[in-house]
């Protein structure tokens, strides 16, 4: 437990987390996950998953399906993945995840999520929000340079 725990001290999503809080995800084993080199963290179109995906170690990519040379995105640890599915159940997946080596992960699902106190999920969810609105503006700003 102790190695799950210092990865989430190096990660910035987990900071407005206190040590206690830490401690129960931690304790929660079946949210870690490790996929290998290849594998899919996140399906493309899929529907039936809406899990949060946290990259603790490792590194992935972002691709859409119909042109899997093309990478979108590169993701390092701390990278939060799938978190609009996360939010909205029901939503479609916009793109694939796929693992670049050996890829630690943490996984919440609405299952887990709801065995937690209210404090506790509205912490989560404010962390998601801000994160949410961080990359909309950096679309914004995107766009307007691109517009000139």
């Amino acid at each position: 437990m102790s190695t799950i725990l210092e990865m989430m001290d190096s990660i910035p999503f987990f900071e407005p987390f206190t040590s206690q809080e830490k401690h129960l995800l931690a304790e929660h084993v079946h949210c870690f996950e490790l996929f290998k080199n290849g594998e899919v963290i996140i399906q493309e179109g899929d529907v039936q998953d809406s899990s949060l995906f946290i990259i603790l170690s490792g590194a992935a990519f972002v691709r859409k399906d119909d042109h899997p040379e093309h990478i979108i995105a590169y993701l390092e640890a701390g990278s939060i993945i799938g978190e609009a599915a996360f939010l909205v159940g029901g939503r479609r997946r916009m793109a694939s995840v796929v693992a670049e080596g050996l890829v630690n992960v943490f996984k919440l699902d609405r299952t887990a999520m709801s065995q937690f106190d209210c404090p506790f999920q509205l912490k989560l969810t404010q962390q998601l929000v801000i994160i949410i609105v961080e990359r909309l503006e950096k679309m914004n700003d995107a766009l307007a340079e691109l517009m000139g």
